[in-house]
């Protein structure tokens, strides 16, 4: 057994938290991108890579600085029929997207094949590893659901990234069973999640259909960002692209609900424009009567927001003016001038 180190903190230096795209992808560190199949996990994973390699603004508005080498790791789509053209109609400078191979027409395995990606790694200096799905790479010896097994597999590729300071892209379906926090919805052991310090969601937005929304599940090493959305489309040619639609104000733990129309935000949507079918209401009214019905002030003004109810200060005949909520798909109410909310 190697000797053990004693090393007081005062003597190890201070290491900043480097981003390739903050706060979505820190470098030399493991990031996970769950969904479920067909949500265009990939496409997704890969016109940020096209993005990266090009240097081009990522889909916050972000700069991406100079171009990025990314390594490829495809289990699921062939690289000559469906990563190239696709990574071609995202804009990508193809040159630096890297596909990894199979050895000896032999499939790419964990732990088996990490010495020989490590080495491909140190070649390359890539600053994204993508693995699309981790899953597929996992040998028979590695037991998925075994905590300790994938704890000890991640440590190896945490240690590859932090050499060259690279941040690791873990592709990953979700499992059929569902959890209400969104934490516990990927395949696999809880130690995939516990491992990476990012963890990220792509789901069909809840209420917007034809949107999906990338929405960050956990981070240890910033502020939990604005969920971003998105959706897929075809260009010139038939080929699938994405187009970034802006931030928007689901959570991960909403997307993994999924479209229930008994979930709290869209009730409160369903009780607030009720409530606002017979014309402008008070504020105070409103919050009082909601939380009689089990909505949150929080959930309340969320639904606000999405139901486009705007407010309005209305003045009495007396000249006393008092703010109300009403439906901006209803009738004005008659009588006084309107003062927008400030």
């Amino acid at each position: 057994m190697d000797e053990l180190t004693a090393t007081p903190l005062s003597r190890i230096p201070e290491k900043p938290v480097r981003w390739l795209w903050k706060p979505f992808l820190p470098r030399a560190k493991i990031v996970l991108l769950d969904g479920d199949p067909g949500v265009g996990k990939s496409l997704l994973a890969l016109d940020l890579a096209a993005r990266l390699s090009r240097g081009a603004a990522l889909p916050d508005g972000s700069p991406a600085g100079r171009p990025h080498t990314i390594l490829l790791l495809a289990a699921e789509d062939d690289p000559g029929s469906t990563i190239r053209p696709r990574a071609a109609a995202a804009g990508a400078d193809l040159e630096r997207l890297v596909v990894v191979a199979d050895w000896d027409g032999l499939p790419i395995q964990f732990p088996e094949h990490l010495m020989k990606l490590g080495e491909i790694v140190r070649r390359h200096q890539p600053d994204l590893l993508v693995i699309d799905p981790v899953m597929a790479f996992l040998s028979p010896k590695v037991g998925a659901q075994n905590d300790q097994c994938v704890r000890q597999l991640l440590n190896v590729l945490v240690a590859s990234a932090e050499r060259t300071d690279c941040a690791v892209l873990l592709v990953r379906h979700l499992r059929k069973a569902g959890s209400r926090n969104a934490v516990y919805r990927g395949s696999g052991s809880i130690g995939f999640i516990a491992a990476a310090r990012t963890g990220l969601l792509a789901a069909p937005h809840p209420s917007d259909r034809g949107k999906s929304v990338l929405a960050v599940v956990k981070t240890n090493l910033a502020d939990l960002p604005p969920s971003l959305s998105w959706r897929i489309h075809s260009n010139a040619d038939g080929l699938p692209v994405v187009e970034w639609l802006g931030p928007v104000t689901v959570t991960a733990d909403e997307l993994n609900a999924g479209p229930d129309k008994d979930r709290p935000r869209e009730r409160a949507i369903a009780w607030l424009r009720e409530q606002l079918a017979s014309g402008p209401r008070r504020p105070a009214e409103l919050l009082a009567a909601a939380a009689s019905a089990g909505i949150s002030q929080r959930t309340l003004h969320r639904a606000k927001h999405d139901l486009g109810v705007v407010s309005h200060r209305l003045f009495g005949s007396k000249g006393v003016a008092a703010w109300y909520w009403n439906d901006a798909t209803a009738t004005q109410p008659k009588g006084a001038p309107l003062m927008e909310e400030p």
